[in-house]
């Protein structure tokens, strides 16, 4: 066992990218022994979402994780997997000065008699993980809030949310303490060690630097492309925009206590943000730019947005870019070759699956390393 730990500490570990992905992949071989570098040029910088860094400064944190309609497959595997690893991670993450407690309950709300008849028999199937639909009193609450007469509705009691911008510095301070080693630079070029009989790999950095590594996962989103394609390896990755929006609401007289941590209604996703302000967001659309199409669409909510909505004022609006790989299942999860991982992260989900992604990096080095 003592023989396992020191080699772990032997081996070398670069993660290229500091978003979620990176984060939780950092923290998980970190935790595991691995000597492991997190490279990001603004990996030091300050954590906030006002002016986003990446993707997941830009996210409300929403772990839609059981009421999910499906009960086998990958994708399913994966939620429940991430469920019960963050109620583990929550305990061994520092976050003795900031609240990221998994707050719940989250509440979904039917558009359609289709998504409701869907919502039955996620009630009925999943009984065993907290979700029941709404009972009368509870959808007529819901009824006086969006001035509509709603079809039904789903409350999970397990599902929630994490406040991303706590759990990033919290993550942050966790990897200090495991002794992670952050490099605040930029990542020129990977390629094949070929000249040395220890690491498998070279990192050429900016200002003519460079490491030597066993092992690189690139969790750098649309960036993977440009370190990949030298190599050989054609990775397509188109880039999705999340959109967040403050609103400051002037007239909205409601009994706050009612809503849940997560409100999730057409497709968008409803947080109560201090005392009268609303956090509303959305996975929107492809490109690196908002339009100001798509920012009216989540805000008219198909011409049935309630007077609350309509009366407030933007305070804050804010969006960040995430990766969906074409032709392939998101999260990508890859070898690209021996000692060459990737992992994209998921772009609607991405804290959500953010452990089990981790974990898959975790597993396939770990066999790696009996083996060698």
């Amino acid at each position: 066992m003592n023989n396992q730990k020191e080699k772990k500490k032997q081996i070398e570990i670069s993660i290229i990218g500091s978003g979620i992905a990176g984060l939780t992949t950092a923290f998980h071989l970190g935790k595991k022994g691995y000597k492991v570098n997190l490279i990001d040029p603004t990996v030091n910088s300050e954590i906030n979402n006002i002016n986003p860094k990446n993707g997941t400064q830009a996210a409300l944190g929403v772990l839609m994780g059981n009421i999910y309609k499906k009960s086998k497959g990958r994708a399913f595997l994966l939620r429940q997997k991430s469920m019960k690893l963050w109620k583990e991670w929550l305990i061994q993450i520092d976050y003795s000065d900031l609240n990221i407690s998994l707050e719940k309950p989250l509440i979904k709300l039917a558009n359609s008699e289709k998504e409701y008849l869907s919502m039955i028999d996620l009630s009925i199937n999943k009984k065993e993980y907290g979700i029941k639909l709404l009972d009368k009193t509870t959808l007529e609450f819901w009824n006086s809030i969006f001035e509509k007469k709603l079809i039904g509705g789903l409350i999970s009691h397990q599902d929630g949310r994490l406040n991303p911008i706590n759990l990033v510095k919290s993550l942050m301070k966790s990897l200090d303490q495991i002794k992670v080693n952050k490099i605040s630079n930029n990542v020129i070029k990977i390629r094949k060690n070929l000249n040395s009989y220890n690491k498998s790999w070279k990192i050429y950095l900016e200002n003519n630097q460079s490491i030597d590594q066993d092992y690189i996962i690139i969790c750098t989103a649309l960036n993977t492309k440009k370190l990949l394609k030298p190599l050989g390896h054609e990775i397509i990755l188109e880039p999705i925009l999340g959109q967040v929006i403050e609103l400051k609401l002037e007239n909205m007289a409601t009994n706050w206590k009612k809503w849940p941590a997560i409100l999730n209604y057409q497709s968008k996703n409803f947080v109560h943000h201090n005392s009268n302000h609303m956090l509303i967001g959305a996975t929107l659309e492809s490109g690196i730019k908002p339009s100001l199409s798509h920012k009216k669409e989540m805000l008219n909510m198909n011409n049935t947005a309630p007077k609350w909505m309509t009366q407030a004022t933007i305070c804050h609006e804010w969006n960040g870019i995430r990766a969906r790989p074409k032709n392939e299942a998101s999260p990508l999860l890859k070898e690209i070759e021996p000692g060459l991982l990737i992992n994209t992260g998921h772009y609607r989900n991405g804290i959500l699956l953010a452990p089990s992604c981790a974990e898959w990096i975790g597993l396939k080095i770990d066999s790696q390393s009996i083996l060698n």
